[in-house]
């Protein structure tokens, strides 16, 4: 099922007329910077030249059960254009943009990724702890019982994920949220060392610290 959508994602991303890039931008800042980029499209009227910008998200379950949207990859946005001066120009010196991934700087222009590489990771599954069984135990507080889950790994151990478009590649774990049932892994996106957070069920320890 899940390559199916993502095969289905590509097709659509890959019906765009231009080529698919990599942002760097400010942490926390993805859909203001989106925002100011889509402001600067229509004034510039660069609508024929720069087709579509898009934030990884995913659903994940909050407080009070329900669901919150969450950006997957902070300090990321996926550009489809037509790659000229002029557009590398606005897009480089739209405030909170740090640059393209994939140039090496001097005015170099970055390499593209391929429409399936930006849709494995724009591809988002519902991230339900309660609907995929995950172990935990309960442990009650004053006032207040809190679901504590457990993992046969800790930070610092590396760690590999076992499902999705990260499916078999190992990372460092960074931090643990023992209350979420969530761990921050350092995983490769891209060239670069990109923090990602994943389900403990969806990590198997690959060794320890």
């Amino acid at each position: 099922m899940e390559n199916k959508e993502i095969s289905s994602l590509t097709e659509e991303l890959e019906s765009f007329k231009g080529q698919w890039f990599v942002i760097n931008c400010n942490s926390g800042h993805e859909d203001r910077v989106r925002g100011d980029l889509l402001q600067k499209i229509e004034t510039s009227g660069l609508e024929n030249v720069i087709f579509d910008i898009r934030i990884s998200k995913s659903q994940f379950m909050g407080k009070n059960n329900k669901l919150t949207d969450k950006n997957k990859y902070p300090g990321y946005l996926f550009i489809n254009m037509l790659m000229t001066d002029e557009t590398w120009f606005i897009v480089r010196n739209t405030p909170g943009v740090n640059g393209f991934i994939g140039s090496s700087g001097k005015g170099a222009k970055p390499f593209p990724i391929t429409a399936e590489e930006v849709a494995r990771v724009l591809y988002s599954q519902t991230e339900n702890a309660k609907q995929q069984g995950q172990k935990a135990t309960q442990t009650t507080q004053p006032k207040k019982e809190k679901v504590l889950y457990t993992a046969d790994f800790k930070v610092k151990d590396v760690v590999i994920v076992k499902e999705g478009p990260f499916a078999n590649t190992e990372g460092q774990v960074l931090e643990m949220d023992y209350e979420k049932g969530v761990a921050v892994v350092n995983i490769e996106l891209f060239g670069r060392i990109t923090p990602t957070e994943f389900e403990f069920l969806n990590l198997d320890l690959a060794y320890k610290a």
